[in-house]
C-alpha cells in the first residue's frame, strides 16, 4: 500500500520537505534529529514529520529571545549577506540605522537567514548576535 501524504487531516512531510518547511539545510535538519532537538518516527525506514509538530517546534524555537531584555533586541530586516566557508557578514536595516554582524557560517545556515528576512540583533556586552525573527 502506498504511503499516504495525509494522516488524520495533518500534513506529513519527508525529511527534505520538512527541512525546507523549517528553513534549515538538510544536513542541519538531520543533525537536529540526531541530537534529539526534533522528534520524528521512522515509517518504512524513513523519517516522517507531521507539519503540526514542526509548527510547535518552530513556536518553541521562536521564543528563544524571551529572557533577553527589550533594550538589547533590535528588530530589523536583512539587507545583505556576504559569506565564505567559515564566517558570514549579515547587514540589518533597523530603521534609521544599519547594523553589521559577523557570525559563523554554521549559524547563518542554522538560522536560514536570507536577504529580506525579518531578524533580531541581540546586543551583548561585547558583541552583537543575530537571531531570525519569525
Amino acid at each position: 500500500m502506498a504511503w499516504k501524504r495525509r494522516e488524520a487531516g495533518h500534513d506529513v512531510l519527508t525529511a527534505n520537505e520538512a527541512a525546507r518547511y523549517v528553513r534549515l539545510t538538510l544536513s542541519t535538519f538531520y543533525r537536529y534529529i540526531w541530537e534529539g532537538k526534533i522528534q520524528a518516527p521512522k515509517i518504512g525506514g524513513r523519517y516522517r514529520f507531521k507539519k503540526v509538530l514542526l509548527d510547535q517546534w518552530l513556536g518553541k524555537k521562536r521564543t528563544g529571545t524571551e529572557d533577553v531584555s527589550g533594550r538589547n533586541k533590535l528588530v530589523g530586516r536583512v539587507t545583505a549577506i556576504k559569506k565564505d566557508q567559515i564566517m558570514a557578514q549579515v547587514d540589518l536595516d533597523i530603521g534609521s540605522h544599519r547594523i553589521t554582524a559577523i557570525i559563523t557560517r554554521d549559524a547563518l545556515d542554522d538560522l536560514g537567514l536570507r536577504v529580506g528576512d525579518a531578524a533580531v540583533a541581540v546586543v551583548k556586552a561585547t558583541e552583537v548576535m543575530v537571531m531570525k525573527d519569525q
